[in-house]
């Protein structure tokens, strides 16, 4: 067990073992990642009333203890891939601004990867509980979209096809990479989710990390913690400085170039269980950035560039009532009329950092 620990928390000391998780420089995914090693070791799941009940490393070693915890390095096996593929043509509920809209692609490529969550699961999604009975809400963690054209490439009675595969790391994180295809151009959509509870009713902002309770996944399973989450692990707790994606270097930063104060629209920004919505974040980016266009007199700035790549790493959620203030931290020309932005959105009640964004726009062809 204390490898595991030293493997995955080289930082911390045998002395931190019995401090308390909240006052250790770990966050969720660490613990995350922490329970797959433990559940792979034991070689069975750890059920969440225990799990939630450890405050600190010294309540899990004695736990693998107890279990008669061994070093055994069998892994859990892969299961057959989890596919799903739809199909239709591109008209105008998927249009906006005369381009392919990017909330629908977020909502629809979520769509498949809950789809797909739900069968691999055996359940329903209104119920997915863990074992002391909470309702569990699929977290998106982070998505990344690339195409080989921009958004306003593809055009309305077009054709198009999304083809989704689904895998996991242990029973808390998912994993989906899904193609959408449509005539001579495509959009790789990689998807991260993992599962919340809501700590109190209506409280957005006291989620917490479970996991389902289910016997058996028919969702091909991980050995290692892909590089997708890692990443985001990494620069969610500031040991990540830059990171590269194709021919894009992205530095994180904390600058404040401009920043712009969003009001939510719960009719429009919320979802169905009244948590801020995934594919809102990008949207309300989008808009505050028009205001710094506007401000900078870049005329009809959403007219003329178009999404050619974005990363939303989502941090947090917010209650409807709260307001959002977004920071622009950086802005470069790049060839090819694209320019990199860099934004974070930020929990005005408490400062919570709620997301980072990153992405590449390309003005369109005239």
């Amino acid at each position: 067990m204390k490898s595991i620990v030293q493997k995955l928390l080289p930082a911390l000391t045998e002395e931190n073992y019995i401090d308390e998780f909240r006052n250790l420089n770990i966050d969720s995914i660490d613990l995350v990642s922490l329970r797959v090693e433990v559940e792979n070791k034991l070689g069975k799941m750890i059920p969440n009333k225990d799990w939630l009940s450890f405050v600190n490393l010294k309540d899990i070693l004695n736990y693998c203890d107890g279990e008669g915890f061994t070093a055994s390095t069998n892994r859990a096996k892969t299961i057959s891939e989890s596919t799903n593929v739809k199909r239709n043509f591109i008209n105008m509920p998927q249009l906006c601004l005369e381009a392919l809209s990017e909330n629908w692609l977020f909502k629809e490529a979520g769509s498949l990867h809950w789809d797909l969550l739900c069968e691999g699961l055996g359940t329903s999604s209104s119920e997915l509980k863990d074992d002391v009975e909470n309702r569990l809400y699929a977290t998106f963690v982070r998505i990344r979209i690339d195409g080989n054209g921009n958004l306003n490439d593809f055009k309305e009675n077009d054709p198009f096809e999304f083809k989704a595969e689904l895998s996991r790391f242990g029973m808390g994180m998912f994993f989906s990479n899904t193609i959408f295809d449509s005539v001579d151009k495509n959009i790789k959509i990689d998807m991260m989710t993992s599962f919340s509870v809501r700590k109190s009713t209506g409280d957005n902002k006291s989620l917490a990390k479970s996991q389902p309770t289910v016997e058996h996944c028919e969702i091909k399973q991980h050995s290692e913690f892909p590089v997708f989450g890692n990443e985001y692990r990494l620069i969610k707790k500031n040991e990540l400085k830059t990171f590269f994606y194709k021919d894009y270097i992205f530095h994180i930063s904390d600058e404040q170039l401009f920043t712009f104060e969003y009001s939510l629209n719960p009719y429009y920004d919320l979802n169905g269980v009244g948590l801020l919505y995934f594919a809102s974040y990008p949207i309300i980016n989008d808009f505050c950035e028009l205001q710094f266009f506007n401000s900078q007199g870049q005329l009809k700035w959403e007219q003329n560039y178009f999404t050619l790549f974005r990363d939303v790493m989502y941090y947090a959620n917010c209650d409807s009532r709260d307001k959002i203030i977004y920071v622009l931290n950086s802005v470069e020309n790049l060839s090819e009329n694209r320019v990199k932005l860099c934004s974070t959105l930020i929990r005005k009640s408490d400062g919570m950092m709620m997301a980072r964004i990153f992405t590449i726009k390309q003005r369109r062809n005239s």
